[in-house]
């Protein structure tokens, strides 16, 4: 079963700073659609979390990479949110 890691990068709004939070363990997925399922979940948490707390920190992307640490897939926050809150 393939590893894939779902690393956030994310926006410091007081510095205009892009900010990298890799993920160091990994999931052992199906294939590369469970990680972007994966992802997804995570994703809206960390948006949820931030709108609560009025975080300075913000989700910009998700990316996914492999265990070489290739990129496999980019995902937008736009991407993140459920369809009725992209307008």
């Amino acid at each position: 079963m393939p590893r894939f890691y779902i690393n956030f990068r994310n926006r410091d709004e007081k510095s205009k700073h892009n900010v990298l939070a890799k993920d160091d363990e990994g999931i052992d997925v199906a294939d590369l659609e469970e990680a972007r399922k994966a992802a997804l979940i995570s994703a809206r948490e960390i948006v949820a979390d931030n709108v609560k707390s009025g975080a300075t920190l913000l989700l910009v992307t998700v990316v996914i990479t492999d265990d070489s640490g290739q990129a496999v897939m980019t995902i937008p926050v736009k991407d993140v949110l459920p369809e009725p809150l992209k307008h």
